[in-house]
Parts: structure tokens; sequence; C-alpha cells
């Protein structure tokens, strides 16, 4: 049986992880998150693999530069699934570089954040869990 959840955020650095829970902690809806550290966890988690509950986001927020596997290369493999073609995906990067803008064309991104992810940044991201893809994109760059 899987396991649902509002958020799963995949990222590697505790500090970015902590503010993003602060900036979701603000908030009056309680959301729930669940945190890989790269895109092996992610994917266990998702796949419910090597002892990991499987488990069924709505959004994925997901750092680029992870150790083991690197967000990219985690998203080619998500996106080959049928299971996970309609997960909102939006990355999160220190920069909105080429790089960034490929990924969004070619694997169905659903926007990019600048980090550190901020209170608006948060509150967009709650509306988008229940909204569809076109509303979803409305709030985030392109």
């Amino acid at each position: 049986m899987a396991m649902n959840a509002d958020i799963l955020y995949i990222e590697d650095d505790d500090v970015d992880i902590e503010s993003m829970q602060r900036e979701f902690a603000k908030m009056e809806k309680k959301v729930n998150i669940a945190i890989a550290k790269d895109g092996k966890e992610a994917l266990d988690m998702l796949y419910g693999r090597n002892g990991k509950p499987k488990l069924r986001p709505k959004v994925i927020l997901l750092d680029l530069n992870l150790p083991r596997m690197n967000g990219i290369d985690f998203l080619k493999e998500v996106r080959k699934s049928f299971d996970f073609e309609k997960v909102k995906v939006f990355l999160l990067t220190g920069e909105y570089t080429t790089k960034e803008k490929l990924a969004k064309s070619e694997l169905h991104v659903s926007g990019c954040i600048i980090k550190p992810l901020q209170y608006a940044d948060a509150l967009n991201i709650s509306w988008c869990i229940s909204a569809s893809e076109e509303i979803s994109r409305l709030f985030f760059m392109q």
C-alpha cells in the first residue's frame, strides 16, 4: 500500500531542508512533506524499494545538484513511468540557467524556484498541490 504525501522534497543540504520546513510551518494548513537526500533514495521511496514504503506525492521539489544521482537523472527516470507522469515537479536552484530551462521543457517541469525557498514560494506550492498543471505553471518562473 502506498503512503500519500503532499510533497516529496529531494535535497541533500540540511540548512535548505530546515529553511523549507520553517517556511511551510508558518502556514495555517498542514502540509505533509517527505524528504529524500538524493535521487536514488527518492526513487526507492517512489517505488517502495530497499525497505522504504512506497510514496505517492502530489508535488516533487527537486534540487538539481545531488550526490549519487543528480536531479536531472532522477527526473528522467521518473518521467519514464506512467505512475508519475502527472506529478508536478518544481526545480530548486541557486540560479536559473540554460540547464534548468532545458530540463523544464524536456522533462515537463512545472516551474523553477530560486533558493532559498521563501514563504511566498511555500504558499504557492501549497496552492499547486490541488491545482491543475496549467494553473501551477502560473505561479513560478517559466
